[in-house]
């Protein structure tokens, strides 16, 4: 595959984990950090879309005008005007929200981690599982590695979480497929439930951030991201702290905390 049929698929669909666009990402250094910028733009258009809200009161108000319109002819265009104001606010409002920030600044860690999943939940249908190779790649991208073995994994990549990338797994548990999120930065004090309509897990702290393990209803997960953490080494750049921004490299990220120290 060519740089040029790479970019005009993944353009169709940013989000795909077709194997053959994931090959060429991880051999072509010109295609790869286009590959992390079309995604984190996608998944952020994605929440804004999800986070828009309607000013109060708009249901009623068009009620009320629709019920004055049959009463009185005569009203309507000052309707019509009223409709138009609302639209306005509406517009303003999306428009505040491009230029002052896309993200989820106001939602919990844990509802993020649920739209995260509904987001992208084509990706809870993967049913084979992935070469080694690839997950290991995944998690060198930031500079860490396996020190155990994890079990089978059916997706692994490299994914946006709220503010910075993380690692998005997803493995199989006994009631489907249970999703894994390794989220650098993202820190807690303790141990958070993550709970929906149809999923349940958990939330896990680390020195370096935190884990989210999320499976279907009646999934147990209890001690899972406890393994995960034990089962994979993170640089001390990330334990320490360092920020690193979304489509970075905490490797890189390390080297430099090296060489500041050095």
């Amino acid at each position: 595959m060519n740089c040029l049929e790479f970019r005009r698929r993944l353009l169709t669909d940013p989000l795909s984990g077709d194997e053959d666009l994931l090959a060429h990402e991880a051999t072509c250094a010109a295609c790869a950090p286009f590959a992390q910028d079309l995604r984190a733009r996608e998944i952020r258009m994605r929440s804004l879309l999800q986070n828009v809200v309607p000013p109060p009161g708009l249901a009623e108000r068009v009620s009320l005008a629709a019920r004055f319109e049959q009463r009185a002819e005569r009203r309507r265009q000052w309707w019509y005007s009223a409709a138009a104001a609302v639209l306005l606010t509406v517009g303003v409002s999306m428009v505040s929200l491009f230029s002052t920030s896309i993200e989820r600044t106001n939602v919990a860690l844990a509802q993020s981690v649920i739209n995260h999943i509904e987001d992208e939940a084509s990706h809870l249908r993967a049913a084979h599982p992935v070469p080694t190779a690839r997950v290991n790649w995944v998690f060198k991208r930031f500079g860490a590695e396996l020190a155990a073995d994890i079990g089978p994994v059916h997706f692994a990549a490299e994914c946006l979480m709220r503010k910075r990338n993380g690692v998005h797994l997803v493995m199989p548990g006994k009631m489907g497929p249970v999703t894994v999120f390794f989220m650098p930065g993202e820190m807690t004090d303790t141990a958070m439930p993550i709970t929906s309509a149809r999923f349940n897990g958990q939330i896990v702290p680390t020195d370096w951030g935190s884990i989210a393990v999320v499976g279907e209803a009646g999934e147990t997960v209890d001690g899972l991201g406890e393994r995960l953490a034990a089962a994979v080494r993170w640089p001390a750049s990330t334990q320490a702290g360092v920020s690193v921004p979304v489509g970075g490299n905490l490797l890189a990220a390390s080297r430099l905390t090296q060489q500041k120290n050095g």
